[in-house]
């Protein structure tokens, strides 16, 4: 088993050695013996301080939140959280003495109305100086109970960020002292390959140790959030006993920001794609047939629409069209070559039912079309036609006097720019520098044995071939391919679009809409004949003389259909346009990850896929969001392993089935949205669940961590499973 990329390890806190405060310490000498006085020995008292963040943060310890500021989408299964790079910070401050692993800060999520300062939840806060806030005097409002000589002098002076929370709202949102552990723990992240693991969107997986801060509410009403990490220090009373309704409690506020929930109208991620698959016999592209007629429904079987058909007569009639997905490989159709010249050579007459199958023959209209329409396209073959007509044109010329190319009149050397040249270099490369070298630098008898060597064999020099010979060379396709490499390249690049259906219509692809009908998914082979007809297509634009169809043979070997099997997907549905990110992940039966040789979005909700090969399973993921907790979409949580492999599927969700998730939850107001989550309620009940599946221990608690691991939100993935 391949070790993963990373690995993320949840803790329960870190506690420092001892929190922020004023310190004293006392040494003391204790001499025992009678002649030694008492004053020999005095005590030493020295006096110091551990200041940790307590009326501002700086915003280098915010290393993400969840959901980002200014987001807007469907966040009712989610809990807001902040994650922070000072591991210890949550717990640097004794909220109640003696209480090590109680944070003393909590990330509070207000509703649009709820603060009085803040109506429409834009996260705003208000300005005032540390001296300002723990002095108040205004009646009814509550500030945290620390005393200002508490608090060191040069900060008496600096500003700090408040909110002014109504006393109702604040006995509703703030959690309780016994929930307030559950809250907050340590995030560990090891990775194995690389500093950073970052997906498509959202939080950024750093190595290192975070501490993060876990909100308790769901924004589940329609509207604006406003997310508040706030200091608990000083309110500890109020978490046990609320204040009156009519109070207003004044926080500090260490960080902020809003979003806005909008309800799913998309539907769910999960159910969407399983609602594709409604109809597993469904997934090949073809049209149902409505009668049981034998050779109509074989034709529909095989991913054939009937069309409208015109005769060169001038009769109507129909024909039957498949474009170049088809349901089951397609055999291949009879050529009367190699490759097509005309539209009408791919025509096939089906005998049996005396109608024409005009699959390749559109093909190879529609790549005459494209040849002559797409501005690339066209500049490129227009291009690499002028440039290499002048080069075979002048080769030609240069075979109709074979001694104006020099010694060899070869093909090679007619169709250089500089044949003399070329020739001289190819000398040198053979060791003519040498051979002189030595002939001028030798013994007079090894000078003349040199010059017996170097006269010319007897017999004279060949004859060089004849002028049909060499018109023919010149037009051999492999020293074409050979010379002509150069400007080749350009017209590969841009007809390797053509040759992946990049520039064929939907209409082609799809030529019936009831094939690929909304919230459908259908699974094809591509037909590479139908590719070949294409290109044979593009390729037959500004063909006039034989050299052109000597070049067409060039661009054919360079430009050739792969060889290699395609199959692709096509979807039609909301998670097209809801989830662009959408992760597809085509699979052999090995385990072996296809790739995608194309991936095109067609419209707002067509999404196109093309697989360098036949996938035996087809995954769909949700896109990865980083780090992030709360409910799975049917308000379930699918419980995970605390034994053994920590972190894997148990197969359990919670609550069971039959239960609803709604009884740990509670609205803000009296008839509100439940959405505020009753952690006391949550622990005990999950714990025995837990219990139950031999994850917990009997008389074991459900700790911060393992909370966290239960409660972390998982991306949904679901396969499918192609036809053959």
């Amino acid at each position: 088993m391949t070790q993963p990329r990373f690995q993320v390890t949840f803790r329960d806190d870190h506690v420092p050695a001892a929190p922020a405060g004023l310190y004293e310490l006392v040494l003391d000498h204790t001499v025992s013996g009678g002649e030694v006085g008492s004053d020999s020995f005095p005590t030493a008292r020295q006096n110091f301080e551990i200041r940790a963040p307590q009326f501002t943060l700086d915003g280098s310890f915010v290393q993400a939140v969840h959901p980002v500021p200014g987001a807007s989408g469907a966040f009712e299964y989610v809990l807001p959280h902040i994650t922070l790079r000072r591991l210890i910070l949550p717990w640097e401050r004794a909220l109640v003495v003696n209480s090590p692993g109680l944070p003393w800060m909590a990330l509070l999520v207000f509703a649009e109305g709820e603060l009085p300062e803040d109506t429409k939840a834009q996260g705003h806060v208000r300005s005032r100086t540390v001296k300002e806030l723990l002095g108040t005097t205004e009646r009814g409002v509550l500030v945290p109970d620390i005393g200002l000589d508490e608090v060191p002098p040069e900060l008496h002076e600096s500003d700090c960020a408040t909110i002014d929370v109504p006393g109702d709202v604040f006995a509703a949102v703030v959690p309780g002292l016994s929930e307030l552990p559950h809250l907050a723990h340590v995030r560990k992240v090891k990775d194995w390959q690389a500093a950073r693991v970052r997906g498509p969107a959202r939080e950024e997986l750093e190595v290192g140790d975070f501490s993060v801060v876990v909100a308790n509410r769901f924004p589940r009403t329609a509207g604006r959030y406003a997310a508040h990490l706030v200091s608990l220090e000083g309110f500890a009373p109020y978490l046990s006993t609320p204040p009156s309704s009519d109070a207003t409690v004044r926080m500090v506020s260490l960080a902020a920001w809003s979003f806005e929930a909008v309800p799913d109208a998309r539907g769910h991620f999960s159910a969407l794609v399983r609602d594709l698959a409604e109809d597993p016999a469904g997934l090949g592209l073809r049209l149902n047939p409505v009668s049981q007629a034998r050779l109509g429904a074989e034709r529909l079987a095989l991913g054939y629409v009937p069309v409208a058909y015109g005769l060169v007569s001038g009769e109507c009639t129909f024909a039957w069209y498949r474009g170049p997905f088809t349901p089951s490989v397609a055999q291949t159709p009879p050529k009367p070559g190699e490759h097509y010249e005309h539209a009408d050579e791919a025509l096939v007459y089906l005998t049996d039912v005396g109608v024409f199958d005009v699959s390749y023959a559109s093909a190879f209209t529609l790549g005459r079309s494209l040849a002559l329409s797409d501005p690339t396209l066209s500049a490129a073959l227009t291009a690499f036609r002028g440039r290499a007509r002048r080069i075979v044109g002048r080769a030609l010329l240069r075979a109709e006097e074979p001694t104006r190319s020099g010694r060899a009149a070869e093909a090679s050397a007619l169709l250089s720019e500089h044949p003399a040249r070329d020739r001289f270099h190819a000398l040198l490369a053979d060791g003519l520098g040498s051979r002189l070298h030595t002939a001028i630098t030798v013994t007079a008898v090894a000078d003349n044995q040199t010059r017996a060597r170097l006269r010319p064999r007897r017999g004279g020099v060949p004859r060089p071939p004849g002028v049909p010979a060499l018109r023919n060379s010149v037009l051999d396709k492999g020293v074409l391919g050979q010379q002509l490499a150069e400007q080749v390249e350009p017209l590969v690049t841009a007809a390797d679009q053509v040759r992946l259906l990049g520039a064929t219509p939907l209409s082609h692809l799809v030529p019936d809409a009831r094939m690929l009908p909304p919230e459908s998914l259908r699974f094809f082979h591509v037909d590479p004949s139908w590719c070949s007809a294409l290109l044979d297509g593009v390729l037959s634009a500004g063909v006039s003389t034989s050299v052109d169809a000597a070049l067409n043979a060039v661009l054919r070997e360079r430009i050739s259909v792969d060889e290699q099997r395609l199959s692709g997907m096509l979807m039609r549905s909301t998670l097209v346009r809801g989830w662009p990110g959408l992760i597809v992940e085509p699979f052999t039966a090995g385990g072996e990850l296809l790739e995608i040789v194309r991936r095109q979005v067609i419209g707002s909700d067509v999404l196109l896929c093309l697989f360098a090969g036949v996938p035996d399973e087809v995954v769909f993921r949700e896109p990865h969001q980083g780090i992030h907790f709360g409910l799975d979409e049917d308000d379930r949580i699918g419980l995970r392993r605390l034994v053994g492999e920590v972190g894997a599927p148990l197969g359990q969700n919670f609550p069971a089935d039959g239960e609803g998730f709604g009884r740990f939850l509670r609205p803000v107001f009296a008839n509100g949205t439940p959405e505020l989550l009753d952690v006391t309620a949550l622990v005990p009940a999950m714990a025995e669940a837990l219990r139950v599946a031999d994850q917990l221990d009997e008389g074991e608690d459900l700790s911060p961590a393992a909370l966290a691991v239960q409660m972390v939100n998982a991306p949904q993935r679901i396969s499918f499973t192609p036809e053959q």
